[in-house]
């Protein structure tokens, strides 16, 4: 019995290690009538690169999203920069990344994979040290929170870093 509960253990410390948590009174997760806007902490940094030699063609090098699970299907939308191939390498500030890269809405299917929802609307911007993504147009309201989902799962990728997970409640306001 004790080696089920030591095995059990280091695999829920080596679950959360592989995903490091943030403090989760840096997200936030609001959804009023007519908008969702969804808050996550950034690395305070004076440049961001981005197509960096090290990063293979095709690769995702960030990731800053949700995911929302509503009427038993899931979501996942925010900002996503993939390294193409023959991208020339930049830098600049947070805008200027957040202009680079592809905002987009993502729906699993039933086959797991996760496919682009064309007709969405997704905004991202830079506040302060955050990144803030909006959605507001009423078919992707109703597409994410019909059902009034109880929590967003945060999710941030920085080339050559873990990846973030953070789960926090979603507040509904009228």
């Amino acid at each position: 019995m004790l080696t089920i509960l030591l095995i059990s253990w280091l695999l829920a410390n080596s679950l959360i290690a592989a995903y490091p948590q943030q403090d989760a009174t840096q997200f936030s997760a609001v959804v009023t009538k007519t908008e969702a806007v969804f808050s996550l902490p950034v690395q305070s940094r004076s440049r961001w690169s981005w197509n960096q030699p090290d990063t293979a063609d095709n690769k995702q090098e960030y990731r800053m999203d949700v995911t929302v699970k509503n009427e038993g299907r899931e979501y996942t939308f925010g900002f996503y920069l993939w390294k193409r191939h023959g991208a020339k390498a930049g830098s600049g500030s947070l805008d200027d990344l957040i202009s680079k890269g592809q905002k987009s809405l993502f729906e699993r299917t039933d086959q797991r994979l996760m496919t682009i929802v064309r007709d969405a609307d997704v905004k991202v911007k830079r506040k302060d040290d955050l990144v803030v993504i909006t959605i507001h147009a009423r078919k992707d309201m109703e597409r994410l929170f019909s059902s009034k989902p109880a929590e967003a799962t945060f999710k941030i990728k920085y080339p050559g870093e873990q990846e973030i997970r953070q789960t926090i409640p979603i507040v509904y306001q009228n």
